[in-house]
């Protein structure tokens, strides 16, 4: 049952499929027709938007091209540094998510000529996991806890008969975590950071959170951000979105925003030796019991 709803959405936004949803809006881009989506996409695009517009377009929707640029999804030929001038040169004949038009309530789009290829890697398994939730529930299942690789929805309690309880992985020690989160009915949690899909390069990490404004991956310090929300495509989605924001304006936006989250961060963003740091909004604690492992709060 989940397995097939999960297989489902990915189908439709699956990059490297050219009959996918997500390639065929992408083939319309120039035309003058909107083109119709499906709910899923309707939802995911939609919501991709309004938190590229509260991140200050930090996060867009239409980094495909740079995507591949650097092949981080790439299983063939795997990722690597490209050249500073066709980084350059994809940005200046982009306009990346600007040129992307909802229309009739959401349920079509118009993509303008310029506009990036669409790549929903930052929201979409956050999505899957919002669905799987839904089916379980109109299944009539009581219990369960949904975890795809960092993106976690929860029903009802586990053994303990009050909540499910989830490790938040510590970003520098595969095998120790900054804390244990308490999660009740109907809540998720989603964490992005460098640790999961990245090369070194020169000294340097390079992983797989693209800054839309240098075309580089996010140089801000952030290590690892985690989100609990009442859905998971927005957990997931502000998570990346904190990476790239860094640490200040990161706690900042989830403060506005009235989100809960912990962000963990190199307290001398250019070193990749510094100390770690980080900054919580005071919700997430009442959820998490630290084990912080001697990371303080500056």
């Amino acid at each position: 049952l989940v397995c097939d709803e999960v297989a489902r959405v990915n189908a439709v936004f699956d990059p490297w499929n050219p009959e996918s949803e997500l390639n065929r809006l992408n083939a319309s881009r120039g035309g003058r027709e909107a083109v119709p989506l499906s709910r899923d996409m309707s939802v995911v695009l939609a919501a991709a938007l309004r938190i590229g517009r509260l991140s200050d377009s930090l996060f867009d929707p239409a980094l495909g091209d740079l995507v591949r640029l650097w092949g981080f999804n790439d299983q063939s030929t795997g990722a690597r540094l490209p050249d500073s001038l066709e980084i350059r040169a994809l940005l200046d004949s982009s306009d990346l998510s600007a040129g992307i038009v909802l229309v009739d309530s959401g349920r079509a789009a118009r993509l303008g000529g310029r506009t990036g290829r669409l790549e929903m890697g930052g929201i979409a398994k956050g999505y899957a996991v919002d669905r799987a939730i839904a089916v379980l529930r109109d299944a009539g299942v009581g219990n369960a806890l949904v975890n795809l690789g960092g993106e976690i929805g929860v029903l009802g309690a586990g053994s303990n008969g009050k909540s499910w309880r989830v490790g938040v992985q510590h970003p520098r020690s595969g095998s120790s975590h900054l804390g244990v989160l308490e999660l009740t009915d109907g809540m998720f949690v989603a964490t992005s950071g460098d640790y999961e899909n990245y090369f070194f390069a020169g000294g340097r990490r390079y992983h797989h959170i693209l800054d839309p404004r240098t075309g580089y991956p996010a140089f801000e310090g952030v290590v690892s951000a985690s989100v609990v929300g009442a859905e998971c495509l927005e957990a997931d989605a502000v998570a990346t979105t904190l990476v790239l924001l860094g640490p200040g304006r990161g706690l900042e936006l989830m403060e506005e925003q009235g989100l809960c989250g912990l962000i963990v961060y190199r307290v001398d963003s250019q070193s990749e030796s510094s100390p770690l740091a980080y900054r919580a909004t005071g919700s997430f604690l009442r959820f998490m019991t630290p084990d912080l492992d001697g990371i303080p709060i500056p």
